[in-house]
């Protein structure tokens, strides 16, 4: 695991954005793991299937084709991702998506469907892994394991422009409410709960510039790969 990152944290802590300047100054394959919760989500929606009916939804889940661009986009844009083919970057990020994506996560049968296909994808590569579970299961070996953090203000600061630079508007209360009710979903969840990763390094990003958390984390990894 010495060639892989994993970078955990609640909605709007940065998680996205310092995972894909990472990826491209180190050469990384970048995985993006909400995007493939967000897919099973839309998939589960488009099929008038009920957000807790974990049976129904893996059934369909194994039957589909997942597809990601591996390749970090620009930091502001989306990771693209296909279901049987068809581009569905833009609806995983509606706002019906973003309401139940932490709903559907919580199945147990779901998470560790895509937990071996994220390792999967992650074998024997070099990649940077974000999510709300990389570093304490997915990848828990890996050589750094970072948590970024922010104070709720400032989280929702950020999915608000977020949000303004895709074009959709939305209230800044409805933005709050959201980013609480995920957090609580997330953290009290009995399978893979959002937590610091055993001996991760937590970096509170309230007040710290892109380039200087993109820089913390660099710096480190370095020096993991000189020591090991």
């Amino acid at each position: 695991m010495n060639n892989i990152i994993t970078i955990d944290g609640p909605a709007g802590s940065g998680k996205s954005t310092i995972a894909k300047i990472l990826s491209k100054e180190l050469d990384l394959k970048y995985i993006d793991t909400g995007a493939m919760y967000r897919a099973i989500t839309l998939l589960a929606l488009e099929n008038n299937l009920d957000f807790q009916d974990e049976a129904s939804i893996l059934k369909l889940a194994k039957k589909t084709k997942i597809e990601l661009d591996y390749r970090a986009a620009d930091e502001k844009g989306f990771t693209k991702i296909k279901l049987n083919g068809i581009d569905v970057t833009d609806k995983i990020r509606s706002k019906e998506i973003g309401a139940a994506v932490s709903i559907v996560s919580k199945l147990s049968g779901v998470r560790r469907y895509l937990v071996k296909m994220q390792r999967s994808i992650a074998k024997g590569n070099k990649a940077i892994l974000e999510g709300r579970d990389t570093g304490s299961i997915v990848c828990p070996n890996a050589i750094l394991k970072v948590f970024l953090t922010a104070n709720l203000k400032e989280r929702v600061k950020r999915r608000k422009l977020q949000l303004e630079e895709k074009k959709q508007e939305i209230k800044v209360k409805l933005i709050r409410d959201e980013i609480i009710n995920r957090d609580r979903i997330d953290s009290n969840r009995n399978d893979s709960p959002l937590i610091i990763p055993e001996n991760g390094v937590v970096i509170d990003t309230t007040d710290m510039s892109i380039n200087e958390v993109v820089e913390m984390i660099r710096k480190i990894y370095r020096e993991r790969l000189n020591e090991s």
